[in-house]
């Protein structure tokens, strides 16, 4: 039925939102070029406006060059200690007889401070001295000098045995002359046999008998002295007795030296490093006897070594002293100096010569000057920590107002070594600073509003400005961005 169908009919696709469907395409298009368009647009607004942020930080993030000190420093603590310090004792025992100090004694190098009770220490020395004394007498000089006369005769003798043991037999002029004296001798002895004999059995009361008796022993001694001398001359040398001789000799010859060392020492000669002998130890042992005594003795005093003021005392009169333990203890305190401990990270700021600024705990207020004078070159532990350990020594003359250091030993203080320092001069932030090599620096100084590229000279740093020694001026801007807006 047609009226039915009609009702019933869907309208076509070509009608959609009342368009025709060319019309719907069109209009979908411009729709997306509209919205990407407005996109782009505010992107592009949002980066014009983020430059022209960043633009404005950059030139806001500037910093004008000034005039001023800079300082580069190691910093740290240090406590007063003394100059010199000596702790004093006795090198003997014994009881305490004189104290002439007490706690805050002044007291000059040379001083005496304190004496032990002497007698068995002088009484020593006096017996040392007597039996020197002795050793060393006219009586005792006399005595070496026979010693000497005595060992040379001795000597002499001794070597002509030797002489004569050595050219035994070699001489045959005297073989010839003993030999000649020995027939002689046989001739006189056989003529007074002869004469002799007839008469032998008679009584020697008949005076004749009598000389003839007389002849006969003569000639004997006669015979046999010349035997002797013959076989003397013509034996030759026995080498036992030779030895022996030759030992003599060599004996003989020490005693000399030995003699002699002697009496040079008592008479003020020279005596030779090695010389040895019985009376030369003897007397080098007395010597060496009085010197101890005289040591012992001078133990028994003790002496101040150097100047300064009485920091301890021990013991009183009366009391038993022991030798080796401190007695009394006196420090310098002409001289007011510091040890010191810093931070090794600071160690290239910290070298002897350098100035420093030091401020005790008990005055705040008050700054006082000085130099290093020692760096030890091996760390030292306190408290745990790995420290620079050095002396610091207060000048003798400080600044007008600052009165004298009367502080006790011990007081802390803070310490600040001056390692360099430029005053008046051209500063800017080190944040300034751009590196182009090693030792060539550049700052963007800012020109009508714009940041320029400008090579500088930079000298001290110290972590927060910089020197600048040519190529600003006081007042000249720089930018301290961390990227430069200009490039070179």
């Amino acid at each position: 039925m047609p009226s039915n169908v009609s009702a019933n009919k869907k309208p076509a696709r070509s009608k959609i939102l009342g368009m025709s469907k060319p019309a719907f395409w069109i209009s979908l298009v411009v729709l997306v070029a509209v919205i990407a368009g407005g996109a782009y647009y505010v992107k592009a607004q949002q980066s014009q406006a983020a430059a022209a942020v960043t633009a404005k930080q950059a030139t806001n993030q500037t910093a004008t060059a000034r005039t001023g000190n800079i300082i580069l420093r190691a910093s740290g603590t240090g406590t007063l200690v003394a100059s010199a310090e000596s702790n004093l004792g006795f090198q003997t025992s014994g009881t305490l007889t004189v104290l002439n100090v007490q706690v805050g004694s002044q007291v000059k190098a040379g001083d005496l401070i304190a004496q032990l009770d002497s007698s068995n220490q002088q009484l020593a020395l006096t017996q040392a001295q007597q039996a020197l004394n002795e050793l060393t007498s006219p009586a005792a000089i006399a005595t070496a000098q026979q010693a000497v006369v005595t060992a040379k005769t001795n000597l002499m003798n001794d070597q002509y045995l030797l002489n004569a043991n050595q050219t035994a037999g070699s001489n045959q002029d005297a073989n010839n002359n003993a030999y000649a004296a020995l027939a002689l001798a046989q001739n006189k002895l056989n003529d007074a046999q002869l004469k002799y004999d007839p008469v032998s059995g008679q009584p020697l009361t008949d005076p004749t008998v009598a000389r003839l008796y007389q002849n006969l022993y003569a000639a004997k001694q006669a015979y046999n002295t010349a035997l002797a001398n013959y076989n003397s001359i013509s034996a030759s040398s026995n080498p036992l007795t030779l030895s022996s001789s030759q030992s003599t000799v060599a004996l003989d010859q020490a005693q000399v030296t030995e003699a002699e060392n002697l009496l040079a020492a008592l008479t003020g000669g020279n005596v030779p490093a090695n010389a040895t002998g019985t009376g030369l130890n003897a007397l080098n042992q007395a010597k060496l006897n009085l010197q101890t005594a005289q040591n012992n003795l001078a133990y028994t005093s003790l002496y101040s070594p150097i100047s300064g003021t009485v920091l301890t005392v021990s013991n009183a009169v009366g009391d038993t002293i022991n030798a080796g333990n401190t007695f009394v203890t006196i420090a310098d305190m002409s001289k007011s100096q510091l040890t010191i401990y810093m931070d090794p990270l600071d160690y290239s700021n910290i070298k002897v010569g350098y100035k420093t600024n030091v401020v005790f705990d008990a005055v705040p207020n008050i700054t006082y000057t000085g130099k290093v004078t020692q760096i030890t070159p091996q760390l030292a532990t306190v408290s745990g920590s790995s420290v620079v350990e050095g002396n610091v020594v207060l000048d003798a003359k400080q600044a007008a107002g600052v009165p004298p250091l009367t502080l006790p030993l011990g007081v802390t203080a803070s310490v600040d070594i001056i390692a360099a320092q430029a005053n008046n001069v051209v500063l800017v932030p080190v944040a300034a600073l751009h590196q182009l090599s090693p030792n060539n620096y550049a700052v963007y100084l800012m020109v009508n509003g714009k940041p320029t590229l400008q090579a500088v000279t930079v000298g001290l740093q110290d972590g927060t400005f910089a020197e600048i020694k040519s190529g600003l001026k006081a007042g000249d801007v720089v930018s301290t961005a961390a990227q430069a807006v200009a490039k070179p």
